[in-house]
């Protein structure tokens, strides 16, 4: 069977989003299943190029290079911004006394903070509204021609794409209509159902509509979780099936993987990947504090340490605990994948923030959310502070197949009972994970993926 798979992300660019693409493609070839992947050639984007060492020789990639507007803008902007500052530099340096006896206060910077944000966060979502669907649009348009003169050229089978973003349904559905073969569109995250979608009510409209007629042209539909597969079978309607397909780890990454080093005694707690969307670390702050306020004087100290790519948008609320708390959140940036891994080793636990914060029609959603890190928790056999619903499928998968607390994300002195539990029980870390946790490692469920592929092929109706 010959599949093109259709997914933006993809190596050398780093990041979660390329995982599930990456491994699919990766272990796609032991169920005789020859891939070929259309992606993006995007700079701009964060790069891990140690992960194109897992694509096998036999998987060909067709790169489209494309960097999105807004990511041209802001590199414009720094590099404006850096000219500037060069040439001012002399009159700052004059200034800096001046400015070294002026104080303001936190929660002035606070306001400030906020009110940038939010400044910002409006100005994004007037962005959006403005490319449909989203703001890789314009890498779809670029593809189309080389991607069709590929379908022409060679016999391919189906059409397989993951998203977000969703121009990569976009994209696949057009593809596999002029080219008559099966479509199968797969759902690492929600479109218009995601509690992170913010568009106004006409754009709203529209984009239910377009869902509406990809869903009514796809063969199938894979999604990550039981909540969502639900979700769109209700979409979809009878007769065409819907797979839960969930992320998973690669045992390969595991290999002879050390712990990363560790240079003190504090309790270690681990969150890797970034805090986006409606994610915001602040109520877990405001519960360290509390914690933090109550704890025995001989308790052992306690240190969060947050890997990976936090951006600007929480660095008054961090530097604001910073201030009170010296030393108790350390963070380290984005790191290659085998390292991010590395880290979750060296945690004595793991923190995964699943919640949306207030709102019922994102916390009814969420519900269903399973971050792809959740799984490499679970391989990692370290116990998990889950932050989100407790009825939600990550508690679930968190009770079945590992150990740990979960706490309402609203809530900081949930959030400060479920840390004190954690310090007092001091667990000792298991050698390995749970059996039911290989039901979840990427080669078998690649494997459980080409036999959906070819259930599609085979039941689809021209």
């Amino acid at each position: 069977m010959k599949v093109l798979l259709v997914s933006y992300h993809y190596p050398p660019m780093g990041g979660a989003g390329v995982q599930r693409a990456l491994k699919f493609s990766k272990y796609l070839g032991d169920f005789d299943v020859q891939c070929t992947v259309l992606a993006a050639h995007d700079p701009g984007y964060q790069q891990d190029p140690s992960l194109l060492a897992e694509i096998p020789g036999t998987v060909r990639v067709l790169r489209i290079e494309h960097r999105p507007l807004l990511q041209r803008a802001l590199a414009w902007r720094a590099g404006a911004g850096r000219g500037a500052a060069a040439a001012a530099a002399p009159a700052q340096a004059a200034a800096s006394t001046r400015l070294a006896r002026t104080t303001v206060s936190a929660a002035g910077r606070t306001m400030a903070g906020a009110a940038r944000h939010r400044l910002r966060d409006a100005a994004l979502a007037a962005y959006a509204s403005v490319h449909f669907p989203d703001d890789k649009a314009g890498w779809a348009r670029r593809a189309r021609a080389p991607a069709l003169s590929l379908l022409r050229d060679e016999c391919f089978d189906l059409v397989f794409s993951t998203a977000p973003p969703m121009s990569d349904h976009a994209l696949a559905a057009m593809l596999a209509r002029r080219a008559g073969l099966p479509w199968v569109a797969d759902y690492r995250d929600l479109w218009t159902e995601n509690p992170a979608y913010a568009a106004p009510a006409w754009r709203r409209a529209l984009d239910r509509r377009t869902e509406a007629a990809w869903l009514a042209q796809a063969a199938g539909v894979v999604t990550v979780t039981p909540s969502w597969q639900r979700l769109l079978a209700a979409r979809l309607g009878p007769g065409r099936p819907v797979a839960f397909i969930p992320n998973g780890y690669d045992e390969a990454d595991f290999a002879a993987l050390a712990p990363a080093q560790r240079d003190d005694a504090a309790f270690r707690l681990v969150h890797t990947g970034a805090f986006y969307g409606p994610r915001d670390p602040g109520t877990l702050l405001e519960a360290l504090a509390l914690y933090l306020g109550s704890a025995p004087p001989a308790a052992r100290p306690l240190r969060l340490r947050l890997v990976g790519m936090m951006g600007g948008r929480f660095a008054d609320k961090l530097r604001a605990f910073e201030a009170r708390y010296p030393g108790v959140v350390e963070q380290r940036p984005y790191v290659p994948h085998h390292e991010a891994l590395a880290e979750m080793l060296a945690a004595d636990a793991l923190l995964l923030v699943v919640g949306a914060g207030d709102g019922q029609r994102a916390r009814a959603t969420v519900a269903g959310t399973l971050p792809g890190k959740i799984f490499e928790y679970l391989r990692a056999a370290r116990p998990v502070l889950l932050l989100g619903d407790e009825a939600g499928d990550a508690a679930a998968l968190l009770r079945q197949h590992g150990r740990g607390w979960v706490a309402d994300e609203t809530q900081p002195a949930a959030i400060a009972a479920a840390l004190r539990q954690m310090m007092q029980a001091a667990p000792e870390v298991p050698s390995a994970p749970t059996a039911g946790v290989a039901r979840f490692e990427r080669r078998a469920l690649a494997g459980e993926l080409a036999q959906f592929l070819r259930r599609c092929r085979d039941g689809w109706k021209p």
